[in-house]
């Protein structure tokens, strides 16, 4: 029998691929890996294309070990096949959600409404566990070897992936999914360094968790507005050009691609974004 590869974790017992994972995280690591399964059947018929994939659902000793993002709670892919997520409620998510009192009145209703706790509290896990779905968007287009030319499409991509998803597979999640982004991107920016795509381009996830976080949210409205506008079939085309071709020119010849080739509500990302 060949060894493991993650000889500190346990492999989760009837998963239809490998899901690894940190002793007292079984339980959340049980409805992660049917999420996951359940988005990699989605997202395989959308793009014709399903994904190969292992889980690791870790504590944060062994996200130190096994992961590749520094900050514990981030989900993300440690390699073209493998997703890393967290095992348990943590500090970066927490640290996330503004203080609900502090947020205008409508602001803290939405909050409660999606994510409040019998003691007052709010609990944005069940936002984050959602990202799982995001990563496999990655997952996808890395194994395509489709390659997008901006690193803010990609994101934007991975994020319909998600929409798309909740949408056609847990519509009673719709809510847990867009409630935080909204609240995050209709509020106060002033303390943000970076707000502009060329920041984001050019510094990625070097902008910092809270700043990166932001965009995120912005990308995830984004994405709301995609899908209603153009459904499913917007995310296919934006899949299906870009794995035929990346090769753009400037932002404003981008435009032009995005808004003939996919969908105008793609294009007005790009030539609408404000910081």
């Amino acid at each position: 029998m060949a060894a493991s590869p993650y000889p500190a974790l346990v492999e989760l017992p009837g998963a239809s691929f490998p899901v690894y994972v940190s002793h007292g995280t079984e339980q959340r690591a049980r409805q992660i890996a049917d999420r996951c399964r359940t988005a990699r059947h989605f997202l395989g018929a959308t793009f014709d294309c399903e994904p190969q994939l292992r889980v690791l659902v870790l504590n944060p000793e062994h996200w130190r070990e096994y992961a590749t993002f520094p900050v514990y709670g981030m989900p993300h892919y440690t390699d073209t096949q493998t997703l890393a997520v967290a095992g348990e409620d943590n500090d970066f998510w927490q640290s996330m959600a503004p203080p609900v009192d502090a947020l205008p009145s409508q602001a803290a209703e939405v909050m409660r409404a999606a994510y409040g706790q019998p003691d007052g509290s709010v609990d944005l896990s069940l936002f984050f566990d959602l990202l799982a779905v995001h990563e496999l968007g990655h997952l996808c287009h890395l194994q395509a070897s489709l390659q997008f030319p901006r690193r803010w499409l990609m994101e934007l991509f991975c994020n319909i992936c998600l929409h798309a998803y909740v949408v056609a597979r847990e519509p009673e999640k719709v809510l847990a999914l867009e409630a935080f982004p909204s609240v995050i991107a209709g509020g106060d920016v002033s303390q943000l360094r970076y707000r502009s795509l060329a920041d984001f381009e050019r510094l990625y996830t070097d902008v910092g968790p809270q700043n990166y976080g932001w965009y995120q949210c912005r990308f995830h409205v984004a994405a709301k507005d995609i899908y209603n506008a153009g459904g499913v079939e917007a995310l296919q085309r934006l899949w299906r050009v870009f794995l035929q071709s990346n090769a753009t020119g400037s932002d404003e010849e981008l435009a032009v691609q995005l808004r003939d080739d996919v969908h105008p509500a793609v294009a007005r990302v790009l030539t609408e974004w404000a910081g």
